[in-house]
Order: structure tokens, then C-alpha cells, then sequence
């Protein structure tokens, strides 16, 4: 064989092989090629564990330092359940072994604190609202993930604090189909029972 002939084979070689692949990878299903795209009316509603993984999530967030007394079309110090209401906090949080602490100030000083168990599962909410566009890899999703537990507080929130109080955390963003802590900018918690109902709400610091 001469080396003319070895040359043609190697180069019909190559181009059999780059053929091969490029066909191989137009045909590849998108699920495949983008585990993480979504896709148009995608929802998903469902109560799932939380596992380690969703924990290391949601205890990385950080939330801003402010929070705001939900009082609607009233005024705040008609809420029922907080000593002295205030239309806003300052406010820090913490998770202290499996418990969240968040603690409050109004601007005269006075204090309280709101915590719950961490539970072992948690509600997820994701859906395609159709009003946002697809760049490339489907809708951006609006997504809630949910905790809720037996309400714990003393200060200011000491009211309305009673069997059957219970505290829910709702974290609130969007992204696509895997989510991570970058998807959260906001939060929501909300005390309801027999002595107190409430909404307290923010945003969660991103980078």
C-alpha cells in the first residue's frame, strides 16, 4: 500500500468518525443534552423529604435585615398576636442546631423572637407562569419551598404564642429545573392558629 493510498484511508477514516458523532449528538433527546431545562405549562406541586441536601440549601440562604409587617389595607397595630405591633423590623436570623431563630426590633427598641423546628419534610411549588420568556432552555419557573412547624416566640410575639400556632416559611424565586439557594430572593412567614395570624416579609440577600 502506498503511502498516498494509507493517507486517503486515515482522512476517509477521520471524516466516517466526525460523521458519526455529529449525527449522534443532533438525535440526542433534550432531556439528555439539559437535565435542568424546562419546559412550557411545567408544574410540579408535591410534599417530598427534606433531605440533607435541600437542609444544605436552605441554611445557606441569608436573609436582609429588614422585615415588614404585613397589615393590608389596616394599620399594623391592629394585629393580633404581637404586644406592640410595628409595620417594620430589623431583623437577623440563625439556624441553632435544627431550629430557625429569627429575631426582630422596631425602631423604639422593643424585641421579639419567632423560631421553628426544622421539620423533616417540606412543601414544593414550581410552574411555568407563562408570562416569562424562553431564552433558550425554556421559561424561567416561579418557585416556592415551604416549611412549616409548631410556632415558637417569646418579646413582642409572646401573644400569640399557644397550642396549635404554627409557623410556615415560605422561600420564594424562580429559576429552572434544579434548584439551588441562588434561586430564592424573598421570603414569607406567616403564623396561623386560634390566637394569632399574621404575615411577615422580606428578601433574602443574592449575590
Amino acid at each position: 500500500m502506498t503511502p498516498a493510498i494509507r493517507r486517503c484511508r486515515i482522512l476517509a477514516l477521520v471524516l466516517s468518525l466526525s460523521l458519526a458523532i455529529a449525527v449522534f449528538f443532533s438525535t440526542t433527546p433534550p432531556a439528555f443534552a439539559c437535565a435542568c431545562c424546562t419546559q412550557q405549562g411545567q408544574r410540579n406541586v408535591a410534599t417530598v423529604a427534606l433531605d440533607s441536601g435541600k437542609r444544605q440549601e436552605i441554611e445557606s440562604l441569608r436573609f436582609a435585615g429588614k422585615a415588614t409587617l404585613f397589615a393590608g389595607e389596616g394599620d399594623a397595630a391592629e394585629i393580633e398576636g404581637i404586644a406592640t405591633p410595628s409595620g417594620s423590623y430589623e431583623l437577623s436570623a440563625r439556624w441553632l442546631d435544627d431550629r430557625l431563630e429569627l429575631s426582630f426590633r422596631d425602631k423604639l427598641g422593643r424585641t421579639g423572637m419567632l423560631s421553628m423546628a426544622r421539620p423533616k419534610t417540606m412543601s414544593v411549588f414550581e410552574v411555568d407562569p407563562r408570562d416569562r420568556p424562553d431564552k433558550g432552555q425554556g421559561p424561567v419557573l416561579y418557585k416556592e419551598w415551604k416549611l412549616t412547624a409548631p410556632a415558637a416566640g417569646s418579646g413582642v410575639f409572646r401573644p400569640g404564642i399557644a397550642p396549635r400556632q404554627l409557623l410556615t416559611l415560605i422561600l420564594q424565586g424562580g429559576g429552572n429545573s434544579c434548584t439551588s439557594a441562588s434561586d430564592f430572593s424573598h421570603w414569607t412567614l406567616v403564623m396561623q392558629g386560634p390566637k394569632a395570624n399574621y404575615t411577615l416579609f422580606g428578601d433574602l440577600v443574592t449575590k
